[in-house]
């Protein structure tokens, strides 16, 4: 056992003195000049390689939105009947390029960059949106006091709602949803209600949200929200996204 002992301590410090030494002292082939310039030129060629495709992806890029912006000025020039130029751009890095919801995608696929660019005028912007196959809005009738979820010019769902009451009118126009909360404290003139559920805000402090406090729906109860049954807000909360359309009208 001693001997045993004795060969691996004998190892142990052969091994670390040839380490040593190498540490010290390259080996030869290691030393050699041609050696060293290959070393060179491989780090280099794979450096410059690696720029290069880096430069390259950048100015493709930069192409490519030059391309997209010459596009759609030519897709928002009127016809002569003053009508614009609707037509499909059919390129999916419109969702990149623009860092867009899926509805906005779908409407830039038309030459509607985003829907911040809708007409302000109620009936304008929901003639638009009903030609956008697939993308999502909201009508809220303050008339019939009804909420309608549309996907192009296909219902999808409809219910009754309490918009604004006559001294805090819901007013009529055409937004997009800027936020969306689970639960928000709601507080102004005359009210302070807390745990509002599924609140999707579009205009300042306008939205549509749950409302637990009364069951009145398809009546103007509101401050000028749009208030909904909460079960029945959930299914909107859930189904709408932000940057969704959502068209008030009388």
């Amino acid at each position: 056992m001693t001997g045993l002992l004795a060969k691996l301590d004998d190892t142990r410090d052969r091994v670390v003195d040839r380490t040593r030494e190498l540490r010290q002292r390259p080996p030869q082939w290691l030393r050699r000049p041609k050696f060293l310039i290959a070393g060179a030129l491989v780090t280099f060629a794979a450096s410059w390689a690696g720029a290069q495709s880096s430069a390259a992806h950048y100015y493709f890029d930069q192409w490519e939105r030059a391309q997209l912006t010459k596009t759609l000025a030519v897709l928002n020039q009127p016809t002569p009947d003053q009508q614009p130029r609707w037509a499909a751009i059919t390129d999916q890095r419109w969702s990149f390029l623009e860092r867009s919801t899926r509805a906005m995608a779908q409407a830039a696929s038309t030459g509607l960059v985003n829907f911040k660019e809708l007409p302000f005028n109620p009936k304008a912007s929901m003639a638009i949106l009903k030609r956008l196959d697939n993308v999502r809005w909201l009508q809220v009738d303050i008339g019939n006091q009804r909420l309608t979820a549309w996907e192009g010019n296909r219902q999808v769902r409809t219910d009754a709602v309490s918009t604004g009451k006559a001294r805090t009118p819901t007013l009529p126009g055409t937004w997009t949803i800027y936020t969306k909360l689970r639960s928000t404290r709601m507080r102004g003139p005359g009210y302070d209600v807390p745990n509002v559920p599924y609140t999707m805000y579009y205009d300042g402090g306008y939205g549509i949200h749950g409302a637990y406090w009364h069951n009145n729906f398809g009546t103007p109860m509101s401050h000028g929200c749009t208030n909904l049954p909460v079960s029945t807000s959930r299914w909107y909360f859930n189904w709408a996204e932000v940057g969704t359309p959502v068209v008030a009208h009388r």
